[in-house]
């Protein structure tokens, strides 16, 4: 079995996450993060990969006010582990959903009357009040009321149901991790215009949010009274986003290990994997990896990107397999051999650099690795 730390063991591929990173992270977005403002950490997709329960429990213990999620289940799930914190669904809910979501104390983004109408149907059936969260389209153009004025009236008689308390009101910005300051500056006008337009009406909320992560790092004059931690809180900044109004220390919380199963050499001419893309020009030392496509490592990642071996970085040689990929070590310096330990990213290597080779960002290199990758949470 593989080894990362003393103590902790792994069969053939895992991911580790690293509990003092993402407790520092936390602190740090706390620190840069207006004292008045609450922070929710986004938890959405298993927390990014890294283990929704767990991080939620260390994120709520070091300075998060609360979590945001995509879907009822992962909603659900939380409260079912013992998590009472608030929980706030980012998107759409089905209506079929409604009951669980007034039972189980789960704040819902409305931006539509006949959702909101069953939304209050429910909570006076169950006698309960659920909070809800209205949602503005400011311009990312998915979900959410007009900001153009048409939408203020039917906003005030939502926040007047029975059953309904217009807790929040929130919107995304869809370029703040770019340099394209105006469209987030109309975006943020146009959810301020808003929102005073309905205090004007009589309606108020609680939370105003509107900052995402790199509204958090750039924008804190739009900080509010909540802002929304998203993939900092994994120790990443938005690809190509600008820099942050002041210094923020983020430590990457996952890295992604496997381990060497086989090394060999073959001679001149051979071919290595399915489809034989690659053809030994030379007696060449193969070294197999106990990681494939199945657990996340793209197959895209074929024949030239490079995994880290004791410090050396070795590329792949010949199609990433289902369950396991070859590198090539016929130049490496040091020794290899079954048993060593694979790094694919995370210490000493960015999520990033896999990010740019397949032309997507890091959000999507971490929620790609597969449950059936073990996770392993160390402090």
């Amino acid at each position: 079995m593989g080894i990362i730390e003393d103590g902790v063991f792994f069969d053939r591929t895992c991911v580790e996450i690293d509990i003092s990173a993402l407790k520092s992270n936390i602190e740090e977005i706390r620190r840069i993060t207006r004292p008045e403002a609450d922070i929710m950490a986004v938890v959405k997709a298993d927390a990014y990969g890294h283990g929704a329960y767990e991080v939620a429990k260390t994120l709520l213990d070091n300075g998060a006010d609360g979590l945001c999620i995509a879907t009822i289940g992962e909603a659900v799930h939380l409260r079912q582990s013992g998590i009472t914190s608030r929980l706030l669904i980012l998107g759409g809910t089905d209506i079929v959903s409604y009951e669980d979501a007034v039972l189980y104390n789960i704040d819902l983004a409305i931006y539509d009357r006949e959702s909101a109408v069953a939304l209050s149907n429910e909570a006076v059936r169950q006698g309960r009040v659920c909070d809800i969260h209205i949602k503005l389209d400011t311009g990312m153009g998915r979900i959410g009321f007009p900001t153009d004025g048409t939408a203020l009236q039917e906003i005030k008689e939502i926040c007047s149901l029975p059953g309904i308390n217009p807790y929040g009101i929130f919107s995304h910005f869809a370029v703040a991790d770019t340099n394209d300051d105006e469209y987030t500056m109309k975006q943020y006008e146009a959810f301020v215009n808003t929102v005073e337009a309905l205090k004007g009406m009589g309606v108020t909320f609680r939370k105003r949010h509107i900052c995402n992560s790199a509204g958090i790092m750039r924008f804190p004059e739009m900080h509010m009274d909540m802002v929304r931690a998203g993939l900092i809180l994994y120790g990443y900044k938005p690809e190509g986003c600008p820099e942050a109004y002041t210094d923020i220390n983020l430590k990457p919380v996952m890295t992604w290990y496997a381990k060497v199963v086989h090394v060999k050499t073959v001679p001149e001419g051979t071919t290595v994997s399915y489809g034989r893309h690659f053809v030994a020009k030379r007696p060449t030392k193969v070294v197999t990896v106990s990681v494939g496509y199945a657990d996340g490592l793209s197959r895209r990642l074929s024949n030239g990107f490079e995994l880290l071996v004791n410090g050396e970085r070795l590329p792949i040689i010949g199609n990433v397999c289902m369950d396991m990929c070859m590198l090539d070590a016929t130049d490496m310096k040091g020794d290899v051999k079954p048993g060593d330990i694979v790094t694919i990213f995370g210490k000493g290597r960015s999520a990033d650099e896999l990010a740019k080779a397949l032309g997507t960002i890091s959000y999507e290199i971490t929620c790609d690795v597969g449950k059936r990758v073990q996770r392993i949470f160390t402090n």
